[in-house]
């Protein structure tokens, strides 16, 4: 024992000074950072607060400085992160949590960044910055009164705070007090001359009070006070292109190059400036000129590439991405170039070249980024999703937000009927880029797909209060709403539509449909005409403007229409289709027909025109036809379940029990299809069925108990009463008939027989005259009068 008691001190001595180093280290690093963060040098910051935390990982201060000096980065998602990181160490933490809030503010998720202000004001009542915050998201919630309050509270005890000021003019701007709001801002800029948000605030409202030469001034010295910044000049030669200047914004960016003349970024901008007002060629040669002066400036050759692709010149691509792989044949940007021509090959199906290019770079680096994409997209082409996956999981161990790459993952697991994952990778996305569309957009039509459309909505609800103005994910939600005939919520994207992008035709459009669904066909018009007239090319605008001319009993007016819409687009399937519903309208059968057969010309492939030729066959009393057609349809269309059902019908009406066939086909890939289960039970219950064909019935109409479509329930009432289930049958049938008025013909004759099951003659004798009473016909006729003759 007394020997342990000697050895244990020597033992325990490397542990106390390793403590003891710990802690000197971890304040070495953070008084470091700080140095570097007050220096401007925030990438070297960003490294020793992450050397603070590397040690105690729990230190909210340091996560708060790696939050500003990502922060300082613009690197907003990483100070997203940290700053809550910090909140969530230190709850009390109250510079993390405004910055938080003014992050959450700024990415308008007002509800969270309200959250944290009230949080911070609860424990400092009085501090300027928080009230700030509060209040402007009162402001941008539309509580006027409020936000002032919040903006006057701070502007007294601090008259020249930047973004009260910046609120207060905002409020101006809201009332429609562009003046007030300009002198405000002008003070705001002359306190703090290189505010950038200041500045551009008060180009705005000089912009919106129509004096552009204001606005102008204001952005000029922007640039002029930082030259290097070149998202001042971006802005800049944006305003002046708006303007219609385009020399003055092309002598701006060419300015930014003369004075950054070793930033290749400056020549980026000119060069994407010049493609999009200039054309190809006038960048071509700019860009060429470049790099015959600049050889080794790969990223204007990548820049040459690139040009080339987007206006479909593969030939001139290939040879630039050629001369990069030559000039530097295994270095990095040789098997970037080789990727880049495998990408562009791939989208000119030349698979297998594709292929050999990938190969060539994965051999030299098996983890470059861009071969692995290509090789997964490749494999996604041949259905091979586990391939697909294990090249999308090795990008993702280096750029685990990598935005294509999760795309490509969750297509991968649609491939592989993987719902939940390709879900989780699209969530992901989202979170890693919440701004960007497209991961919403795949989301929501995965979930429409798996028949959540009211969760499709939702993701893109969340969107738009992110990027309430992005007109792509506006129209899908348009359609969604559309498709689930949601009146309500179409009405409140319209009028978010009327009030962010008044230029855009859908606002016009959805509201003319909402017209037309309340019964107001007239006004409709009104709106469809303003949509056209916004983008005359607009299809839906004219189809939807068409039909309300049919509803109005005007169908020489949409025959109009449609013929002005088809001298322009001569081959147009959705006007072809609807011509010939209109001339079904004005009663003109021969032209419909052969409207609908040169629709099935050009289109052979479309189930719309094969039905709707049939039903006017049939409706003539040629069913042989219609029957023709359909299985003409269901033959061109590589058996269309929506042709293979009505082909059903029509073999139904006719007699034929080659129906049931058809019926299953169709429920094999629709097994929820009620329309379809409906005939099938029907059919097999026919006069003469057999007990097992009677069972199946009964089995498939279970999913029909507890409905409230008197359809589905007559089906159900019927079937259980050919299974020898009067009573129940009886409870089923009355519901069924409680649920439309007047009770149709074939409803009655069902329950006059559930009726006659009981042995109640006089009711069913009520149920059966009454049915056969009206003019319409029912399978069952015979067996009705033959019943009725023994009561």
């Amino acid at each position: 024992m007394k020997r342990w008691f000697k050895v244990a001190p020597l033992v325990l001595l490397p542990v106390l000074l390793v403590g003891c180093g710990a802690d000197e280290r971890k304040q070495a690093y953070f008084e470091r950072g700080l140095t570097l963060l007050e220096a401007g040098d925030y990438d070297k910051a960003r490294l020793e607060f992450k050397n603070v935390l590397q040690i105690d990982p729990k230190d909210s201060q340091a996560w708060y400085r790696l939050a500003e000096a990502e922060s300082a980065r613009q690197d907003w998602g990483a100070a997203f992160g940290a700053y809550s990181k910090a909140v969530e160490l230190d709850p009390q933490n109250l510079p993390a949590r405004l910055k938080r809030g003014q992050l959450l503010f700024d990415t308008n998720q007002l509800d969270a960044a309200l959250a944290d202000a009230e949080i911070i004001l609860a424990a400092d009542p009085g501090l300027a910055d928080a009230l700030a915050l509060r209040g402007a998201v009162r402001a941008r919630q539309g509580d006027l009164e409020q936000a002032t309050a919040d903006a006057e509270a701070v502007l007294q005890s601090e008259p020249n705070h930047r973004n009260a000021l910046a609120l207060r003019a905002e409020i101006h701007v809201a009332r429609k007090d562009p003046e007030a709001a300009r002198r405000l801002l002008e003070t705001a800029v002359a306190a703090y001359p290189q505010d950038v948000r200041l500045r551009l605030a008060l180009a705005s409202v000089c912009l919106d009070g129509g004096d552009p030469a204001a606005a102008r001034v204001q952005l000029e010295k922007l640039v002029a006070s930082q030259p290097g910044e070149l998202a001042h000049v971006a802005r800049l030669a944006g305003f002046l292109t708006q303007q219609g200047d385009l020399d003055a914004a092309e002598q701006a960016l060419q300015a930014a190059v003369t004075a950054n003349p070793e930033q290749l970024q400056a020549r980026l901008l000119l060069a994407e400036w010049t493609a999009r007002q200039r054309g190809v060629e006038p960048t071509a040669t700019l860009l060429n000129g470049w790099v015959a002066a600049m050889p080794d400036a790969y990223e204007l050759r990548f820049a040459l590439a690139n040009l080339y692709a987007a206006a479909a010149r593969t030939d001139d691509a290939t040879a630039v991405y050629r001369a990069i792989i030559d000039r530097d044949v295994r270095g990095p940007q040789g098997l970037r170039a080789r990727s880049k021509l495998a990408g562009l090959l791939l989208a000119n199906n030349r698979q297998d070249e594709a292929s050999a290019l990938v190969a060539e770079v994965l051999k030299d680096d098996p983890r470059e980024t861009d071969a692995l994409m290509v090789r997964a997209a490749i494999a996604l082409g041949r259905d091979d999703a586990d391939q697909a996956i294990a090249d999308v999981r090795n990008i993702l161990q280096n750029e685990p937000n990598s935005l294509p790459a999760l795309r490509l993952l969750a297509r991968a697991h649609v491939l592989r009927k993987e719902t939940a994952l390709a879900q989780d990778a699209l969530e992901k996305a989202i979170r890693a880029v919440p701004t960007e569309p497209q991961a919403y957009l795949e989301l929501a039509q995965l979930r429409v797909d798996t028949g959540d459309a009211q969760g499709a909505s939702t993701v893109l609800q969340n969107f738009l209060e992110r990027v309430p103005d992005n007109d792509l994910v506006q129209s899908a939600l348009a359609r969604i709403q559309l498709s689930q005939q949601d009146w309500a919520a179409m009405e409140k994207t319209a009028a978010d539509l009327l009030a962010t992008r008044p230029e855009h035709p859908l606002g016009y459009y959805l509201k003319g449909l909402i017209l037309q669904q309340t019964g107001k066909p007239e006004e409709s018009i009104q709106q469809f005409e303003i949509a056209l007239a916004k983008r005359p090319d607009a299809m839906e605008p004219m189809l939807a403007l068409a039909r309300a001319y049919v509803v109005m009993g005007k169908p020489e007016k949409a025959e109009e229409r449609l013929k002005q819409l088809l001298a322009e687009q001569p081959v147009n399937a959705a006007a072809l289709n609807l011509l010939g519903q209109v001339y079904v309208s004005m009663q003109r059968p021969a032209d419909a027909q052969a409207q609908f057969r040169q629709v099935i010309a050009l289109y052979p492939k479309s189930p719309i025109a094969y039905a709707q030729l049939a039903e006017l066959q049939g409706g003539g009393g040629d069913l042989p036809a219609a029957i023709e057609t359909l299985r003409a349809g269901v033959t061109a269309t590589n058996r269309n379940a929506f042709l293979l059902f009505r082909l059903g019908m029509a073999l139904q009406e006719s007699g034929s029990d080659e129906a049931v066939d058809l019926y299953d086909e169709v429920l094999k890939s629709n097994p929820d299809a009620d329309a379809v289960i409906n005939n099938l039970a029907m059919l097999l219950v026919r006069p003469g069925a057999d007990p097992a064909r009677l069972a199946r019935a009964r089995e498939l109409t279970r999913r029909f108990e507890g409905s409230d479509q008197w359809v589905l329930l007559d089906t159900l009432g019927w079937v259980q009463l050919r299974n020898g289930e009067a009573e129940q049958a009886l409870v089923t049938l009355e519901k069924a008939a409680s649920l439309i008025e007047p009770t149709p013909a074939e409803v009655r004759y069902h329950l006059g027989m559930a009726y006659v099951a009981l042995g109640r003659q006089d009711e069913a004798k009520t149920q059966l005259t009454r049915a056969l009473e009206t003019d319409d016909r029912f399978p069952g006729m015979d067996e009705a009068r033959a019943i009725l003759e023994t009561l």
